[in-house]
């Protein structure tokens, strides 16, 4: 099944639901996203750990007023 095709069938599962039960898959959607971007940070800092110091020093480089060139608007 691909993506659009889940999607369809969960906006077709929950068409008709009361308001606490959409609340509630809201909910758990929500939850899952965050166990997902903790276990990719979690992959990330797994991995950064195996830089050497030049490496390191490299990539701390490249970020270097990051905030700066590319503001959030």
């Amino acid at each position: 099944m691909t993506t659009l095709q889940f999607e369809k069938k969960i906006i077709d599962y929950t068409r008709d639901l009361p308001i606490e039960a959409l609340q509630e898959i809201l909910d758990f959607i929500s939850f899952i996203r965050s166990k997902n971007q903790k276990a990719n940070a979690d992959t990330l800092n797994s991995e950064l750990s195996f830089l050497n110091e030049s490496q390191n020093e490299h990539l701390e480089e490249e970020f270097a007023d990051y905030k700066t060139l590319y503001p959030i608007e």
